[in-house]
């Protein structure tokens, strides 16, 4: 009987001093850091679902969009003309000039482009981008 008054006292004595602060409840710390585990767990779920949707949407604006030109030396291409600031119709004006040969490549994708035949009697030559 004496035996278990004295841990009657033993359990009272400590859930008193749980109660002050003097020890620290473990199931309650542990329960704190399950909490915190599962919330750095949501927000690492959450930055892999943003970067998906990111990679979903860079894929899907990348396939519309054409790829990188690049012509070698001699290569025939045609260039677009700007239409001239005329009362006539752009509509009915050329929209091309051409054909063009690249005579020379120049650093970040530029090049020297001259008229494969002159028209009206003149060479056009130019660097274009």
């Amino acid at each position: 009987m004496m035996g278990n008054f004295a841990n009657d006292l033993k359990m009272v004595k400590n859930e008193l001093r749980l109660l002050q602060g003097y020890i620290k409840n473990f199931k309650e710390e542990r329960h704190s850091l399950l909490l915190q585990i599962q919330e750095k767990n949501k927000h690492v779920e959450n930055l892999k679902s943003d970067n998906d949707s990111l990679v979903k949407t860079n894929a899907y604006y990348n396939k519309k969009k054409s790829g990188k030109l690049s012509f070698r030396k001699g290569e025939i291409a045609a260039v677009r003309r700007n239409p001239k600031e005329t009362d006539e119709s752009t509509k009915t004006q050329p929209r091309y000039r051409g054909p063009v040969v690249a005579t020379e490549i120049l650093p970040s994708d530029t090049y020297k482009i001259s008229q494969l035949e002159p028209s009206n009697g003149r060479p056009y030559a130019t660097i274009a981008h």
